[in-house]
């Protein structure tokens, strides 16, 4: 998205020729057989990629750490250019389809449904923090789905409902209201913590800003709230600032005297966001990075055309 972005800004057609390139990479190098693909076409791509010749490298796969903003950016980019590359949206769709047949799980114990990691082709039952955007991102999916097809948007938006009440038990659970980094999934006790610390990470704010701009659902807004009350009563440093928790199941927990500068640019944002007016960096019009920055949607993808006529109004060549 970024350097979409700046060959617009800059007229630069090797920032886009490059980035695209990842993509078209990727896209094929994918083997399109189990454990990275499913019978159903769906498509999932490991954590980590060959520098010498981009092939695929291992079969461990994650939505949260490492892989997240992968995944996130084969929506977000087709938004950024208008809807108008048809092959980022087909490799998001095979991802969510892959993520489905493969990752989604319900937990026996409690019945919470989560997202799992895969571990050298092997299911491991643990979901992190970080993976809690992707109840905004199957949202805001949902919404251009719906265009094209009404069944798959209502089950991706049931879906990111069944998630983002998870993440919202991420915190509800813990006696500080402020959830962990990480949580496991075992028969016996369902939903657990699998670390204690909190970072002050936005990943849940933002679904629930998303989810709040798409289903006007005051649920949201109830649990964007409550989340930044305990975030106010437990982070907050009398001298200033913002810190982690080193214990979210304390009732007095200790600060981890560090604040991350994401505490700003994204998960204050969200929680800002969630009470401000829908025209304030309405969803059809921005487009938000993996780091909360909004970039305007383009009015057409980057082309050689269009490049051409970004270098003339960048006044250079």
């Amino acid at each position: 998205m970024e350097f979409f972005k700046l060959a617009q800004l800059t007229g630069r057609a090797d920032f886009y020729d490059k980035a695209h390139a990842v993509f078209t990479m990727l896209d094929a190098k994918h083997p399109r057989a189990p454990p990275l693909g499913t019978t159903n076409g769906g498509r999932l791509w490991p954590l980590y990629v060959s520098p010498r010749d981009g092939a695929l490298v291992g079969t461990s796969v994650s939505w949260g750490a490492m892989g997240d903003s992968y995944y996130e950016y084969l929506l977000k980019t087709y938004l950024l250019v208008g809807r108008k590359s048809p092959a980022y949206i087909k490799m998001y769709r095979d991802s969510i389809q892959g993520m489905r047949d493969s990752l989604v799980t319900t937990s026996p114990a409690d019945g919470r449904v989560y997202v799992a990691e895969m571990k050298d082709g092997k299911i491991v039952a643990k979901m992190d923090h970080l993976a809690c955007f992707l109840p905004g991102l199957l949202a805001l999916g949902s919404t251009l789905l719906r265009e094209e097809d009404s069944t798959t948007a209502d089950t991706d938006l049931e879906l990111a409902k069944e998630l983002a009440s998870t993440c919202w038990a991420m915190y509800s659970m813990q006696a500080s209201g402020v959830a962990p980094e990480f949580v496991k999934f075992d028969a016996s006790k369902g939903m657990h913590n699998g670390q204690h610390h909190n970072l002050l990470r936005p990943e849940t704010a933002e679904s629930l800003f998303i989810l709040w701009r798409v289903t006007k659902d005051p649920l949201y807004r109830e649990q964007a709230w409550a989340m930044f009350l305990a975030f106010d009563r437990w982070c907050r440093v009398q001298s200033g600032g913002f810190a982690g928790l080193k214990d979210v199941t304390s009732t007095n927990p200790a600060k981890d005297d560090t604040m991350q500068s994401f505490w700003l640019a994204e998960t204050l944002k969200y929680l800002y966001l969630i009470f401000a007016d829908d025209d304030k960096l309405d969803l059809s019009k921005w487009v938000f990075t993996t780091e909360a920055h909004p970039m305007k949607v383009m009015a057409e993808p980057p082309t050689a055309e269009a490049i051409t006529r970004w270098q003339a109004a960048a006044g250079g060549s």
